[in-house]
């Protein structure tokens, strides 16, 4: 395994350790006491904390990676913020005009994320 790759693997796995054990502490506290609404956002963000360092993480990985590799990446990443900016974009529309279920925007960043995985496949299947 290249030292990069390794190097991606413990600092993105041990970002996202970070935000699993926050995100549970943060439901817990926010289920279990009675706080001030300072607080509960306070606590409801604290997951975002680690979420950022795996982002930090993902800029490190891109840049140490050849030109080719970085242009899979950088072009997986557009389609899928276009895709999945479009797709909400076209939800909002529906969604005011018959009823549909309201979907949370905590599901854009994952859905960004799957895109850009299936998309980079894709990407370098045509380009091999």
């Amino acid at each position: 395994m290249e030292p990069a790759v390794r190097r991606y693997l413990i600092h993105f796995g041990g970002a996202m350790l970070g935000y699993t054990a926050l995100l549970f502490a943060s439901i817990y506290a926010l289920n279990t006491y009675e706080l001030t609404p300072v607080w509960r956002g306070t606590l409801a963000l604290l997951p975002v904390l680690p979420g950022l360092y795996g982002l930090y993480a993902v800029m490190v990985f891109y840049h140490s990676r050849d030109e080719f590799k970085r242009r899979v990446i950088s072009e997986s990443m557009l389609i899928a913020a276009l895709l999945t900016g479009f797709a909400c974009f076209a939800y909002g529309f529906a969604e005011g005009a018959v009823d549909l279920p309201s979907i949370s925007l905590i599901w854009v960043l994952p859905a960004m994320i799957g895109l850009s995985g299936l998309v980079a496949c894709v990407l370098r299947w045509r380009y091999r």
